[in-house]
């Protein structure tokens, strides 16, 4: 195989591969990318863990047709630090790939392309039209609160529902670790010929890239549901996701119906104080203290090895007085991603979950479980 390339092209797919090759694997195929002619102007590129799949498709001038298999992180290395010009590349004997790019000459050794996991193209799907940004939107709102706890394979991914509501999608997403949990929602995109609706839980690592493939341009993205699998089409990408085989518990039973106990703030506000309190945190906990009372939210930590910190902000609250502890990593993850500059805090009593939640982001809540303090 021989074929040029422009540089940023190259670069951009090898850079979306990082996440999804498994250099951990047994089988050292699977840290390979395989790159391949589709045609005398275009090259694909494919990398898997067998529950991932991404390709890409990208310009290419190529004199010889075939496929080679290289290991993503040194191409990718070698490709990162080539000058922004076209990139010679060409397949040599024992599987060795040759890089020729203005002064620079590089080889680079490969595995037998027929050693790569045979994939096969999906047929007939239906794809909806979701605007990037509502999905990336859901991701960032979502990610941080998967469970990476092995043990319990239902909570290692994020839910995925999609409702069709006449000619636009209802689209949903939720995950929980165990001690939050976070939802978003929104109404969008277009249904063409969906059914009523579809469902999955997707792995941790595939949400991760799926956000990776989401960067760029802010036009729409495609998805579908087959087979047990979700395909996300975006620009010259297809990432296709194994779900997973579980049952996604039920999260309503979650989400408080109704608080006695409800706190306005500024968003940015506690955001900083949570932050400067958070210092002298300790490490094995992550506790911190909170108080609320008429007009005021009290934030209070204490570490024995490095000392106490107390820090307070006004709120819009005249209630009875709670006294409350979380784990401040928590909070800020919230607060991070919540949107609006006022969030609503609301709770029961010490020992109920806490919901964040704000005016200006009503497809999202979070629900926190209490510390003992």
């Amino acid at each position: 195989m021989e074929f040029t390339v422009n540089k940023q092209d190259i670069h951009q797919g090898l850079y979306k591969a990082q996440g999804v090759v498994d250099r951990k694997s047994t089988l050292n195929i699977l840290s390979h990318v395989l790159i391949e002619s589709v045609s005398d102007v275009m090259i694909r590129i494919t990398c898997t863990d067998y529950d991932v799949v991404l390709t890409g498709t990208y310009a290419a001038n190529v004199k010889t047709t075939g496929r080679i298999a290289v290991a993503a992180k040194s191409m990718f290395d070698v490709v990162k630090a080539l000058p922004d010009q076209p990139i010679h590349i060409k397949s040599m004997d024992n599987h060795w790939v040759e890089l020729t790019c203005g002064s620079s000459r590089f080889k680079l050794a490969g595995l037998p392309a027929n050693d790569f996991p045979e994939q096969t193209e999906p047929t007939d799907l239906n794809y909806l039209s979701v605007p990037k940004r509502l999905l990336l939107d859901m991701v960032d709102r979502t990610l941080f609160s998967v469970s990476h706890d092995e043990t319990r394979p239902s909570l290692n991914g994020v839910f995925f529902r999609v409702v069709r509501e006449e000619e636009e999608l209802r689209m949903l997403m939720v995950s929980t670790d165990g001690h939050r949990l976070s939802k978003s929602e929104c109404l969008g995109g277009q249904a063409h010929d969906f059914g009523a609706a579809a469902e999955a839980i997707l792995h941790h690592k595939a949400i991760s890239e799926l956000k990776r493939t989401l960067e760029g341009p802010d036009d729409d993205t495609r998805v579908a549901f087959k087979r047990g699998n979700v395909y996300f089409a975006n620009d010259e990408v297809v990432l296709q996701v194994r779900e997973l085989d579980e049952t996604f518990p039920d999260y309503t039973k979650v989400i408080p119906n109704s608080n006695r106990l409800s706190v306005s703030m500024d968003r940015a506000e506690l955001q900083q104080a949570i932050r400067r309190i958070a210092t002298v945190t300790s490490a094995k906990t992550n506790i911190i203290r909170v108080e609320i009372g008429a007009g005021r939210m009290q934030l209070t930590s204490q570490n024995p090895d490095a000392g106490e910190g107390r820090d307070y902000i006004d709120v819009d609250y005249d209630g009875e007085e709670l006294v409350v502890g979380f784990n401040f990593k928590y909070l800020l993850d919230v607060l991070s991603v919540l949107s609006g500059s006022t969030t609503i805090f609301s709770i029961n009593d010490q020992f109920s979950p806490g919901l964040l939640t704000s005016s200006d982001d009503e497809g999202s809540l979070f629900v926190i479980m209490p510390m003992r303090i």
